[in-house]
């Protein structure tokens, strides 16, 4: 009768294991895992920044009190030539909590522009008579925080306002528009970078563009990306990367 008994509890003990590691395997947390082991990539459940990161002042990383930083891949510059990170966020915002997935890459900029913080925001769709003075409110009050200011037309290089005409509308917030003026400019000095950004901002008017302390954070406000379209969202956001990096 023991016997019984403790055959009954080692094969509900290694029952129980098995569905574990099946759960695990087929969890957002186990297909994410198993993205970052497949590409030599690191993985974290969960995660806190570096000084670095938080120093940046990534609008939507000021709550980071208020936040889940989870599923995070980091590399380093092998696989693309620069590190990156992608982690699941929750943050309370002052428009609300949000789910949304980060990308991270680092920028390879002239020394100048290493303490540029450049947002390309695009203002809100869902708009009606009710709600909208309240969410640009918001807005601004975010970026006041993080001690941003518009740019005018007249601020914006004329080949970077052509750009943005010829995509969906974006606002742009910086912390030195005379700064943001010449890395602008030179981003679009030639005419392949100039085609380079035109087609990526036309394929992709959705994600929310920040670039701080040589860094270029992308997201798509309250969207987790799925992990089957995680790798091709991170070689996305490399392919504006690649062209932000561009040395002036």
């Amino acid at each position: 009768m023991q016997l019984i008994l403790t055959f009954i509890i080692l094969s509900i003990i290694t029952l129980t294991v098995v569905l574990l590691i099946i759960l695990s395997k087929n969890s957002r947390s186990g297909k994410v895992r198993q993205l970052a082991q497949e590409n030599n990539w690191q993985y974290q459940e969960f995660i806190d920044f570096s000084d670095v990161i938080k120093q940046a002042n990534f609008g939507i990383l000021n709550y980071s009190q208020n936040a889940v930083f989870r599923h995070c891949i980091s590399a380093d510059d092998e696989h693309y030539g620069s590190g990156f990170n992608s982690f699941d966020c929750r943050a309370i915002e002052p428009s609300g909590i949000h789910n949304s997935s980060i990308i991270l890459f680092n920028l390879k900029l002239a020394p100048e522009f290493n303490n540029l913080h450049f947002s390309i925001n695009r203002p809100s769709q869902d708009k009606d008579a009710f709600n909208d003075i309240s969410k640009q409110q918001s807005i601004r009050n975010q970026f006041r925080q993080q001690k941003l200011i518009p740019l005018a037309n007249h601020q914006i290089p004329k080949a970077f306002l052509e750009l943005l005409s010829k995509t969906s509308e974006f606002d742009i917030y910086v912390n030195d528009p005379a700064q943001s003026y010449r890395f602008l400019q030179g981003i679009c000095s030639t005419p392949k970078n100039e085609t380079s950004l035109i087609h990526w901002f036309l394929a992709h008017p959705h994600l929310h563009i920040e670039i701080s302390n040589g860094m270029l954070l992308a997201y798509q406000k309250n969207h987790l990306i799925e992990d089957t379209s995680l790798l091709s969202a991170i070689n996305t956001v490399e392919e504006l990367a690649r062209i932000f990096s561009q040395k002036i």
